[in-house]
């Protein structure tokens, strides 16, 4: 390479550089597949009492439980967190004290969240089970339960539109285990619709009327059954962390991708009847709800892999304490689309 052309190219080098510090990395990081990172701060003092080990406090983001806890006078620190709105919920070792509330998180900057509230709330456990493509149920592994508030009221004859999942407003979230199982917790007294979703199946709803502080709702049931009109391919792939010397699998590393249209799984005549018949409310006639995001989380050994609706899709992944990365892909029915991530340390 001759000196001139050797300048020349060190120049443009200099020049994009400076363009990409310009941008406040924002350039670099679509380049590189990153996801912008922020903190939040708060204070859940009001939910420590006297012989509370800090340690045993559950912190959840978006239903996905997190390797952190509150400091033993309250405040909790969330580092790394990625750009926008997501569900904060810290609950208590007893299951059914705790606090929700919605957090944004801008790039670059902490949020301060401010003091929580405790909410005496009750609990509701179950499990949920997917019908396999040739029969028969299988358990639902690393599934998204939530509950929306409201019951039965939230999807009467006077509303037309469907609930956006997640909502807007405050709501309850979890993820089943390797065996299907699920734990919502410390929900605040009341009604609720409890519901999960799985790309090519349709939904299974459960009406909770009357949930009472502490206590709770035992071997909450939802079964989810294929929808033959409906077609999915599957997302699949392995999740692994940067460290000294090579690399180690993560597990409960989040993956989502987000849905402009919604997903808006059929509702069989069944659960509708059985909800109209239980709380004795006419209700609305179209699909009761939109998913925005479809999620899943890695298993113990860094891997995952779920149904998806086909699309051009932007996967996410984040696995706290490390950077969030994103790919973009592309699903096709009956097929799989398989995509890696090595996340670096933050």
């Amino acid at each position: 390479m001759s000196t001139h052309k050797g300048a020349l190219l060190g120049a443009v080098a200099a020049i994009l550089a400076v363009v990409l510090v310009g941008c406040g990395g924002g350039l670099l990081e679509t380049l590189l597949g990153l996801v912008s990172l922020g903190n939040a701060v708060g204070d859940v003092r009001d939910l420590f009492d006297e012989g509370d080990n800090a340690a045993e406090f559950r912190v959840l983001l978006d239903g996905q439980l997190l390797p952190v806890h509150p400091a033993a006078n309250g405040d909790l620190t969330l580092t790394g967190l990625p750009e926008g709105q997501h569900l904060l919920q810290v609950v208590k070792p007893n299951r059914v004290v705790g606090s929700v509330t919605m957090v944004t998180v801008a790039a670059g900057t902490s949020m301060d969240v401010g003091s929580l509230e405790a909410v005496h709330g009750g609990r509701i456990t179950g499990s949920v089970e997917a019908e396999a493509a040739g029969g028969g149920l299988l358990p639902a592994r690393r599934v998204l339960v939530v509950a929306i508030p409201g019951g039965a009221a939230a999807v009467d004859a006077t509303h037309t539109e469907a609930i956006t999942v997640p909502p807007a407003a405050t709501y309850y979230a979890a993820y089943t285990d390797g065996n299907g199982d699920f734990s919502l917790d410390a929900l605040e007294p009341g009604d609720y619709l409890v519901t999960a979703a799985l790309a090519g199946h349709k939904a299974d709803v459960q009406l909770i009327q009357g949930l009472v502080a502490g206590q709770g709702v035992r071997n909450l049931a939802l079964e989810l059954a294929v929808d033959p009109d409906a077609a999915y391919g599957e997302i699949g792939g392995v999740v692994s962390g940067s460290v000294q010397g090579g690399t180690q699998s993560l597990s409960n590393a989040l993956l989502k991708v987000r849905l402009a249209q919604g997903f808006r799984p059929k509702i069989p005549a069944p659960v509708r009847d059985r909800i109209a018949q239980e709380s004795g409310t006419t209700l609305m006639t179209a699909r009761w709800f939109a998913w925005k995001k479809l999620s899943t989380l890695t298993d113990a050994g860094g891997s995952y892999q779920w149904p998806c609706m086909p699309g051009n899709l932007r996967l996410d992944c984040f696995a706290y304490g490390y950077k969030s990365e994103y790919q973009d892909i592309v699903v096709t029915g009956g097929a799989t689309t398989f995509a890696n991530f090595t996340l670096a340390p933050l």
